[in-house]
């Protein structure tokens, strides 16, 4: 299962922790297109909030991907705008693969 938690306080957004993997029913690893959906919407996120400053460095590994928003920057209308539109994305994934995706904090 992939859990994806949005960190948020209040109106503002702290973060995001991406774990796990789809199960092997949605393909083998490296061929699941579910986790390389998941993978590209949560990636492609912090990458731009990076290349925009308003993300600190990133811890990834297999399976892991956890960011954090730098301070003062929690409720910029931009952060909240991409991580609305990620967070759609994420939903819309998990209406079609309910027992695959957990979203906490949505």
């Amino acid at each position: 299962m992939i859990r994806v938690k949005i960190l948020r306080k209040g109106e503002g957004f702290q973060g995001l922790e991406s774990v796990g993997h789809a199960s092997t029913r949605q393909g083998a690893k490296g061929s699941n297109l579910l986790c390389a959906a998941v993978g590209t919407l949560v990636q492609s996120l912090y990458l731009h909030l990076w290349r925009e400053g308003k993300a600190e460095s990133a811890e990834i590994r297999d399976g892991f991907l956890k960011f954090e928003i730098r301070s003062g920057y929690e409720t910029d209308l931009h952060v909240r705008a991409n991580f609305g539109l990620v967070r759609d994305g994420l939903e819309n994934l998990r209406e079609q693969y309910p027992s695959e995706i957990e979203l906490i904090g949505e």
